[in-house]
């Protein structure tokens, strides 16, 4: 079998240009990673949300009245709506947040996904992992729930305290978060209800125990249920008729619940990253393709006006050198479908570990998708190839092989200013090589640009999360933080704590705030003279966090509503201030809009190294549920931003990746393109380290200049990754540090500067007669 000339010679510059070729490999995987991983976590992320709505039997809609509504259930029942009613109630068990939400045996919709019992049945009590961690209570464990105000037997009473046994634990659709700030859901049958409800009547009403019997709470239990879940072809026209026309708390589409947005949006927010680093990595992929290409096709016009005259085809020359690159991507891209779906989604479940309550799904490892890396490069590499022959496949065979002798440049205004005239030689050559070669001069500075802007977006991130937990602490100071496991004041039991200075007792409840959107969030009513709360506030005042404002479309003068315990407030907002994690509504305990029944305190000691101590005396004071002083909460902080943290390491480490590989190919086809020029150096009897400096020069100009523009490119990067990456516990507030940009050109300077100068040291192998090979 006789081989193909043209395949043997594909070997050979392969060989000889392997350090290059390689560098195309490495960003071809590099850009790949990025695309297939983020690509895989959104799908991922999508696949598991969509496997716990299927078996969960998740409804389109919800609506939440005070009381049944029998015309609302006509019009549900005209209009083809499958429907099914339930009891919604928020409480507390100890110092959790719970909702309380009740079933029957024929309930078909808003069911566990997944749970630990091999079937349900209206006898049982069943806890997401949120209520059982937070808990800690095991599977036949019991344990108290306090709801604040219910109506048994046509009597309105505060504080019921009902006791229950966990039966086990699930995942339900409708109670994904998994941090501390969000409520934790109870599934309870309505068999469990009415024996706990019975049991309460007949404690507190023992003279009419004997008329209390279970068809009769079940009777008053079917007039409790206060909320529909529907299912509905036409769901969205649906929701706005029943808003329109209907008395209702809310009424809102599943993926508008409070308890739904932030695992929805998060969904969301994993498909846009796919247009952030993907793209700057495939920018700067095409570029070192490009650059590559060209390189490569004006090295080889001898050749290829060799195999013209050899009777090649123009379009045999152009596959053989398209193959080539084309082959290099195809390795690339291999490498990085194998990398990303195994990386990306395994750092950014650690975010989603934290933040939500997701059970082990096995999820495909390989999608159709990831081959559009593969035909992004393809494609890019083709026409590259494609633009770059064209010029030297126009030529005649004999004008081919002459090649080119000489490049004639005219001096500019820019050679000619004065400040330039004294300098040395090897400036003014660093100057007239990057004029000569403005494309590859693009291209450092464009390398240069994309990696300094990541440099500066990872930084900036770490410094606007430290920023962020400052500004907490500058406006709620506090040394130690207690929660109480009812409502009674502990403030004369904690001042008796030696070192204690003040004891700021408060409320805080969850509430639904509307406005322009329904969210769940928190009130703070907060003591009539806080000596701990630095933003001013009086009787009159409401204060709102920024976030939640924002999430809300509010602003100082509108009126707001929240519901809290099943009834509706109003309350006009005053004034937004910028806190981090104490999200949600503050107004004063004078304002009388709600009975005022402390659930925490903030204590100030006298000094800051007494907290711990303090926090551990107060934990001994019967009533006091947590007592959790400033060093443990920073820690606790600090876990929840872990996964924030570890992103933002992923997108330094891949911006220095990105770096090196941009800069070894710049580097090393500038001095392949400058051999020559070295050749004759030598002869001229130059030494190596002022040869080396022109090289140094260069490249140290365009990657202050390159990098410069990445630095103003930095913030809007950093703004777009975090906005779309919103951590439902915080609220940012963009900084970033003089340091962060400094630490990015040092990076960025000094990674150029190894790696031109390792580069440089390549001159010896030079041979100086290279220099006399010119074309006669």
């Amino acid at each position: 079998m006789v081989k193909n000339p043209l395949n043997q010679k594909a070997l050979r510059e392969v060989k000889s240009n392997w350090k290059q070729y390689l560098s195309v490999i490495l960003i071809a995987t590099l850009a790949v990673t990025l695309f297939t991983g983020i690509l895989a976590n959104w799908r991922n992320f999508q696949f598991k949300l969509d496997t716990i709505y299927k078996n969960g039997n998740m409804t389109d809609a919800v609506v939440m009245v005070e009381s049944q509504d029998e015309k609302l259930e006509k019009y549900f029942t005209d209009n083809d709506i499958s429907f099914q009613k339930r009891i919604y109630l928020p409480a507390k068990s100890a110092q959790v947040d719970v909702n309380i939400i009740t079933f029957c045996a024929d309930d078909k919709y808003n069911k566990p996904a997944f749970m630990s019992v091999d079937e349900l049945s209206p006898n049982m009590v069943l806890a997401d992992e949120n209520f059982i961690a937070r808990r800690k209570i095991a599977e036949g464990g019991t344990f108290d729930v306090t709801i604040p105000s219910l109506t048994v037997l046509g009597i309105e009473l505060k504080d019921i305290k009902l006791d229950f046994t966990l039966s086990g634990s699930m995942t339900h659709p409708e109670a994904l978060d998994d941090s501390n700030y969000s409520s934790a859901l109870l599934y309870i049958g309505e068999d469990v209800l009415i024996k706990a409800i019975k049991d309460y009547a007949t404690s507190t009403y023992p003279a009419y125990a004997n008329l209390i019997t279970d068809s009769l709470i079940k009777e008053n239990i079917d007039k409790m249920k206060n909320q529909y879940v529907l299912k509905s072809d036409n769901i969205t026209e649906n929701i706005k008729y029943i808003n329109d026309n209907f008395s209702v708390l809310y009424a809102l589409e599943t993926k508008n619940l409070p308890s739904n947005l932030t695992i929805e949006a998060d969904v969301i927010q994993a498909k846009k990253l796919i247009y952030i680093f993907p793209v700057i990595f495939y920018l700067v992929a095409v570029l070192i393709i490009l650059t590559s290409i060209s390189q490569l096709i004006n090295k080889e016009q001898k050749n290829i006006g060799l195999l013209k005259a050899l009777g090649y085809s123009n379009l045999e020359i152009l596959l053989h050198y398209t193959n080539i690159f084309m082959l290099l991507c195809l390795i690339g891209s291999v490498f990085g479908m194998i990398l990303g779906p195994t990386i990306i989604p395994g750092v950014m479940d650690q975010k989603y570990n934290i933040l939500y309550q997701l059970p082990k799904i096995k999820t495909p490892f390989f999608r159709a998708e990831y081959l559009y890396s593969i035909l992004i490069l393809f494609v890019v590499t083709f026409l590259n190839s494609i633009f770059a022959c064209m010029s030297s496949l126009k030529k005649v065979p004999a004008e081919g092989i002459r090649g080119e002798n000489s490049y004639k440049m005219k001096p500019t205004l820019f050679d000619r200013l004065p400040i330039l005239e004294n300098k040395g030689l090897s400036f003014r050559m660093a100057l007239r090589n990057m004029k000569r070669k403005f494309s590859r001069t693009l291209m450092v500075l464009l390398g240069t640009m994309g990696c300094s802007a990541l440099l500066v977006c990872g930084f900036g991130i770490e410094d606007t999360l430290d920023n962020s937990i400052n500004q907490e602490l500058s406006l709620v100071p506090y040394d130690v933080n207690l929660a109480y496991k009812d409502y009674t004041s502990k403030a004369e039991e904690v001042l008796a704590i030696p070192n204690v200075s003040y004891v700021d007792e408060y409320a805080k409840y969850e509430i639904d705030i509307n406005f322009k959107k329904l969210i769940s969030s928190y009130i703070f009513i907060l003591p009539e003279e806080s000596h701990v709360f630095v933003p001013k506030y009086d009787k009159d005042s409401c204060l709102i966090s920024s976030k939640v404002a924002k999430e809300i479309g509010a602003k100082p003068g509108d009126k707001i509503s929240f519901n809290y315990a099943n009834k509706k407030y109003e309350i006009v907002v005053t004034e937004i201030i910028d806190v981090s994690f104490s999200q949600g509504i503050f107004i004063s305990k004078a304002a009388n809009l709600i009975d005022f029944k402390p659930t925490n305190a903030w204590i100030r000691a006298n000094d800051y190294d007494n907290s711990e101590e303090i926090a551990l005396k107060a934990k001994d004071i019967p009533g006091i549920l947590s007592s959790t002083s400033m060093p443990e909460m920073l820690v606790m902080i600090e876990n929840t931003l872990q996964s924030i943290r570890i992103m933002t390491n992923t997108v330094k480490i891949f911006a220095i990746l990105l770096a090196l590989v941009v800069l070894y190919n710049l580097a090393l086809l500038n001095f392949k393109e400058r051999t020559k020029d070295i050749a004759t150096l030598k002869v001229l009897g130059f030494s190596k380290y002022e040869i080396a400096a022109s090289f140094l020069i260069e490249i140290l100009l365009l990657t202050l200049v390159g990098s410069s523009i990445g630095l103003a490119l930095g913030f809007p990067l950093m703004y777009s990754v975090l906005s779309i990456n919103e951590n439902p516990l915080l609220s940012y507030i963009y900084k970033i540090d003089g340091m962060s940009y400094l630490l990015t050109i040092l990076i960025t300077a000094g990674s150029s500067l190894v790696i031109n100068f390792i580069i440089s040291r390549f001159t010896d192998k030079v041979e100086m007669v290279e220099s006399l090979k010119a074309i006669e």
